[in-house]
């Protein structure tokens, strides 16, 4: 019969498993979770369920959107002569982030 595990085990283990969250570390987020307050606790697990309920990748660039089109795409101010192909939507954020390009993308 398999072992019943408890919900913090369950939660660090889910901590564990992201990218760059070694043991202690998914140890310390599950504590934190547990002595949040409810409210804030539902809030982060509303975060996490809408983004994976509501992203899907834009039919354009492959940027994360929440309808059709990414807001970089259907931002009509964009300039549409320049395009910048990128390897993951991290790297369109970096971009973005430093306010610099205004033309369009392509996640790859």
């Amino acid at each position: 019969m398999a072992e019943k595990r408890g919900a913090i085990s369950r939660l660090i283990d889910s901590f564990a498993d992201l990218p760059g969250i070694g043991r202690r570390t998914a140890e310390r987020l599950a504590y934190h979770v547990l002595n949040m307050p409810r409210a804030e606790a539902i809030q982060f697990a509303d975060a996490i369920r809408a983004v994976k309920d509501n992203l899907r990748p834009c039919s354009v660039c492959f940027n994360l959107a929440e309808g059709d089109e990414c807001g970089i795409c259907a931002d009509p101010r964009r300039d549409r002569s320049l395009l910048c192909v990128v390897e993951q939507v991290r790297d369109l954020l970096a971009l973005e982030q430093a306010g610099s390009y205004r033309g369009l993308y392509h996640v790859l």
